[in-house]
């Protein structure tokens, strides 16, 4: 009789509130672990409606000495424009805050790819030596994010003397079917965990969800890779609040002891 696959998250099942798009690698983590993922995505993007300014930021590409990409979602929206009358310059850096970028702009062939090495957010990109005072001071930066958010890269790169051309492409909103199917998934097959990688996201969903959502929300482990959405969530009122390292790869890192189990050598349970 064949033996039952045994894993870190055998018995658990993890609610993925990352946008539609995004979650296949950690559902797919979550599965291998021998757990149950459920998708349910908190924010709906959109692109902007006007992108005249990405139209010549494109048109002087060649100009910067690199081009920042706050969010895998900047990049997908802002590609096709940047790359439709030329191809992305072999010696432009492409900086990014965390590795899921990095690895999206590394699947579109871009070579020359900035990333912190360990502390996966803004203040990891500036203290890199290529963002210090003397290499930014009388250079061009190109800015690409999304409406809203933290300005610290463009106000520390102006700072630092240099011009920064900026230019949000992407809109981010709550799901619309998002409180709708959480509700209806907490009565029917509560999760164990949640992971949350956005405080944004997060504020937008609490915002809307009823009183009794809100309370059974509160009862989860939630699972974030920034100390900065920790405390967004604590500040929600969420008390069992876990912070694991940064980008997909930390997240499944940490679930790999999520039962304090290790990974056995049965078929399809390899490390990730």
């Amino acid at each position: 009789m064949p033996q039952p696959l045994t894993g870190p998250l055998v018995g658990q099942h993890i609610l993925v509130t990352r946008p539609a798009g995004q979650a296949a690698v950690l559902m797919a983590g979550v599965e291998q672990l021998g757990g149950r993922a459920t998708h349910v995505p908190f924010l709906a993007i959109k692109t902007a409606s006007d992108l005249s300014d990405l139209e010549s930021i494109a048109a002087h590409l060649e100009t910067y000495r690199a081009c920042v990409f706050v969010s895998a979602n900047a990049v997908h929206t802002a590609w096709p424009v940047l790359t439709r009358h030329q191809p992305w310059p072999e010696y432009l850096a492409a900086a990014v805050v965390g590795p899921g970028t990095a690895r999206v702009l590394r699947q579109l062939c871009v070579s020359h790819v900035l990333q912190p090495e360990v502390q996966f957010d803004s203040e990891g990109l500036l203290s890199l030596p290529f963002f210090s005072p003397e290499q930014c001071q009388g250079r061009a930066f190109a800015l690409i994010r999304g409406e809203g958010g933290r300005d610290l890269i463009a106000r520390t790169l102006r700072d630092r003397g240099a011009r920064v051309d900026e230019v949000s492409v992407y809109q981010r909103s709550l799901d619309l079917e998002a409180v709708i199917r959480t509700a209806q998934l907490m009565e029917t097959d509560q999760p164990s965990a949640m992971i949350v990688t956005s405080s944004e996201s997060l504020q937008r969903f609490m915002g809307s969800a009823p009183e009794v959502l809100a309370r059974a929300m509160h009862l989860l482990t939630i699972v974030v890779p920034h100390a900065r959405i920790a405390q967004c969530a604590a500040d929600l009122g969420y008390e069992n609040v876990v912070v694991c390292d940064g980008g997909d790869d930390g997240i499944l890192r940490f679930l790999q002891t999520y039962n304090e189990s290790s990974l056995t050598d049965e078929p399809g349970m390899e490390a990730l």
